[in-house]
């Protein structure tokens, strides 16, 4: 395998995380209109007790999560645009937007999740950076 064949690979890797995690932003929206409490409340969302607005605490709940995952969702597609357009490329820019972007997440969300005592919550964002951090580590070599 020559290093154009590596090069596509990781950016194939790259681009199916980032498709798994927009499907996930889309679960989101769709899956929180209808069984979200479940699904929620294991990855570390979800109220501990009491109502959260006018006694609708898992509309309000359903509102945000479909917001999230809306807003995950676009961000993946901005960075899908950038893997197969300037990072194909190896423009030095494009790793640094996708590294940047993906590390103010991480340390934003997962320290806030700490703080707050959502250590599940915490984990699952480690699974994410990891996946991505991987393929984007083997990318940086070859950047221009």
């Amino acid at each position: 395998m020559d290093s154009t064949d590596r090069s596509a690979g990781w950016d194939r890797v790259l681009l199916a995380v980032v498709g798994l995690v927009a499907l996930y932003g889309v679960g989101l929206v769709i899956v929180g209109l209808f069984i979200g409490d479940q699904v929620f409340d294991r990855l570390g969302f979800g109220p501990q007790d009491g109502d959260i607005v006018d006694g609708r605490p898992r509309d309000y709940l359903r509102l945000v999560y479909g917001v999230l995952g809306a807003a995950i969702a676009g961000w993946m597609v901005a960075i899908g645009a950038i893997i197969v357009g300037p990072l194909r490329r190896r423009e030095t820019w494009a790793w640094w937007a996708i590294v940047s972007s993906v590390s103010t997440w991480f340390v934003l969300d997962t320290g806030l999740s700490l703080v707050l005592g959502f250590i599940g919550h915490a984990l699952f964002n480690g699974v994410f950076a990891v996946a991505l951090a991987v393929p984007l580590l083997a990318i940086r070599r070859e950047l221009r």
